[in-house]
């Protein structure tokens, strides 16, 4: 008997009547689309799935796998492994937490200014400032 489906056949997933995937092939995107949907206040979750297009893709990129610009640089260092989709909960929580319903904020541009200091806090959470100096060690 395996105790996880991660290792278990495709005979034994069929068995049990379930459907397995990785999540390196499912990504963060049906994640995001859950939470943009749930946002009660009318226009937020259009305007925030916007913000999300734009800039989390670039974001993550850049910290997982060194990607800027379609150009490979250099990888960088985190002090704790992040995938894709801790970072994207990280933002949607911390987003949850700023854009409560009583504030209603409804500006765009106020509402890119808190997403853009959700994204630097959560997707940057983990990166090592200097890796010279071991401050977090």
């Amino acid at each position: 008997e395996v105790y996880d489906l991660q290792f278990a056949s495709p005979a034994t997933i069929s068995r049990c009547g379930m459907v397995y995937v990785d999540p390196k092939n499912l990504g963060y995107r049906p994640y995001i689309w859950t939470w943009c949907n749930k946002r009660t206040n009318e226009g937020e979750g259009e305007v925030l799935r916007s913000l999300m297009e734009k800039y989390v893709g670039p974001c993550v990129e850049f910290v997982l796998e060194g990607i800027e610009d379609d150009q490979i640089t250099k990888r960088l260092k985190q002090t704790v492994p992040y995938t894709n989709l801790n970072m994207v909960t990280q933002l949607c929580n911390l987003l949850n937490t700023l854009l409560k319903e009583e504030k209603k904020i409804t500006d765009p541009q106020v509402l890119e200014a808190v997403f853009i200091f959700s994204l630097v806090w959560s997707v940057g959470a983990a990166i090592v400032q200097n890796s010279a100096v071991q401050d977090r060690d």
